[in-house]
């Protein structure tokens, strides 16, 4: 299950995921946040923790992973965020996808986290003469700090899964999580069924990380387009795309303007029941659309790939909930299960 806030009631999960929101934070209010969702799974008493962090260390990862740490009394925090099962590694250092040095990606145009260095120091904000943070899986590893795990392949991610002990907390991206929960014990898999909503679909495209698909109604400057051309696209179709125009998303000022958009025009096609599948890719995006409908706890329904998953909402069962990072492409079984939204 995924949880937005802190659950009140007891939760029924093999695995409970708290999303905490906090990229775009300063360390100091990320820090806190994430310490108060950490003090309420402490007390759940849970068989294992393990920080979740950007895969390209945006955001302020280094002070999450210590108030993490701190609450859960670990010495030492082990990093690994690169995925090399998406061509993301790294190397001597130095942080590559698809061969490419980082600031020479699409990431180099983020707009809140531009990346100008391939280097994991740099990238995690740390002083140049700063001790070196970097370690290959077969080095030995201070007993106290925050420590970034490098990964050339993923035989190197499951020798850090190895290396886990009482000591470390593990943190890192999804090739590691994945690593890591199947070494725990007692966990199994569960065949789900699921079944996605009969009725429209609506996809928001928050990221300037990917390309707007063709037929998208898009921002005008900051304000989003109209509830009424919005709903009128939704019955005649059975699906719409909202998304902001490429200038307008990389404007780092237009951040709040836009989420604050997206929001306002889904409740309001929520409150007129205009859709049932709704999909968002970009974290901000998702984070801001949610807190606005109110839901706040999803049990997990189906998992199409790295990064893309439907949720569905637990206060309204009859909806679904697709996420996916913006970097991240969709994934092809997902695109064929919605061709209304994803054309052959």
């Amino acid at each position: 299950m995924v949880f937005t806030n802190v659950p009140h009631d007891p939760v029924d999960a093999d695995v409970l995921v708290f999303s905490t929101d906090t990229r775009l934070l300063t360390a100091t209010q990320a820090a806190r946040r994430v310490k108060l969702f950490s003090i309420a799974a402490k007390e759940m008493s849970p068989a294992g923790i393990f920080k979740k962090v950007d895969s390209v260390l945006r955001g302020p990862v280094i002070a999450e992973a210590e108030a993490c740490a701190k609450v859960f009394g670990f010495d030492r925090v082990v990093l690994v965020p690169a995925n090399p099962s998406l061509g993301r590694v790294i190397r001597d250092g130095r942080y590559f996808v698809d061969g490419l040095p980082l600031h020479h990606t699409a990431f180099a145009h983020d707009p809140h986290h531009p990346v100008s260095s391939p280097e994991v120091q740099v990238l995690l904000g740390l002083k140049k003469k700063s001790p070196p943070v970097c370690f290959a899986p077969a080095d030995p590893l201070p007993a106290r700090g925050v420590f970034v795990g490098e990964t050339d392949s993923e035989h190197d991610i499951i020798r850090w899964a190895q290396r886990s002990d009482a000591t470390t907390l593990p943190a890192g991206g999804a090739d590691f999580f994945r690593a890591w929960l199947n070494r725990r014990s007692g966990l199994r898999r569960r065949q789900v069924h699921h079944r996605l909503p009969a009725g429209p679909a609506l996809l928001l495209h928050g990221t300037t990380s990917t390309v707007v698909q063709s037929g998208a109604l898009l921002f005008s400057g900051r304000r989003p387009p109209s509830k009424n051309a919005v709903a009128e696209a939704l019955r005649r179709g059975g699906s719409a795309i909202v998304a902001a125009s490429q200038s307008t998303a990389r404007d780092s000022k237009s951040h709040h303007p836009i989420a604050a958009g997206f929001a306002q025009l889904v409740r309001a096609l929520q409150r007129a029941d205009e859709f049932r599948h709704l999909l968002i890719t970009g974290g901000a995006t998702a984070g801001a659309v949610l807190s606005e409908l109110g839901w706040s706890g999803f049990e997990v329904s189906h998992v199409w790939g790295s990064g893309a998953v439907t949720l569905r909402p637990t206060a309204t069962p009859d909806f679904a909930v697709t996420l996916k990072p913006g970097s991240y492409p969709w994934p092809a079984k997902l695109r064929r299960a919605v061709p209304r939204i994803f054309p052959s």
